[in-house]
């Protein structure tokens, strides 16, 4: 789902924020603001911030967040670039553009992107952090997982790591279908569609459990953290009801 966005720069020490900036004065980050569209309730931003809250309590590398305050709603979620290092860019290229696939047309399963991350990376532990993102992804009923939503960077020694995660919030996905298929499954992907995929990555059984077992533990909370931030009760339990329904084998 497409969100307006602002780009703006903080500065953490003096509290100060400056709004449109490429090239951002010394001191400052460089940070992503999203606001509602016309189709999302004025929960949106804070559905996204518990996610982010819930995403990094399972072990996922994840960017800074912050809800900013709304006069309207429960708030703005806004995410630091990962992409930025103080005056330093890392070159970043999206699943999406690697495969030159068409990020509109559902295609892709989550076995290829384990193929992607290992053939670029070369390395196992990317690969599992891809899976754990994988195993997110679904348990938290975030369907919009398209190919746009991977990405990968390079530092300059031409080393390529999979990206922070970004843009898990709830979402149904196009008719009602996760966007990145499990081993096949695209409609009711679950823990042992998930399992599968832990053996094409060539991830032990045991630790494929580890990651399942901790991101239930992660998403438990999703209820206390709604309430807290500012979630509807309406959105609450539907979220519930959906997590609750993806956990099961």
């Amino acid at each position: 789902m497409t969100r307006p966005k602002a780009l703006i720069g903080v500065d953490n020490e003096r509290r100060k924020v400056i709004h449109g900036l490429q090239d951002l004065p010394k001191g400052f980050t460089s940070w992503i603001v999203k606001f509602p569209n016309s189709q999302d309730g004025n929960d949106a931003g804070a559905i996204e911030y518990v996610y982010a809250l819930m995403a990094k309590q399972a072990g996922l590398a994840m960017p800074d967040v912050h809800l900013f305050p709304a006069r309207y709603g429960a708030g703005y979620f806004a995410v630091r670039r990962f992409d930025r290092n103080g005056d330093k860019r890392y070159h970043m290229h999206t699943a999406c553009g690697l495969l030159h696939s068409d990020f509109r047309t559902p295609s892709l399963d989550y076995a290829d992107l384990i193929a992607l991350t290992s053939r670029l990376t070369r390395d196992m532990r990317e690969v599992e952090k891809l899976y754990q993102l994988a195993v997110f992804n679904v348990l938290a009923y975030n369907r919009d997982d398209h190919s746009k939503n991977f990405s990968y960077l390079m530092d300059r020694q031409g080393i390529w790591k999979l990206s922070p995660a970004y843009d898990l919030t709830f979402s149904s996905g196009p008719r009602n279908e996760q966007s990145m298929m499990v081993m096949g499954e695209g409609a009711n992907p679950g823990i042992k569609h998930l399992l599968k995929l832990a053996e094409e990555a060539k991830i032990k059984k045991n630790r494929a459990a580890e990651i399942i077992e901790a991101t239930k533990a992660s998403l438990s909370n999703w209820r206390a953290l709604a309430k807290q931030h500012g979630v509807s009760h309406a959105n609450i339990s539907l979220i519930q009801k959906k997590i609750l329904n993806n956990s099961g084998e």
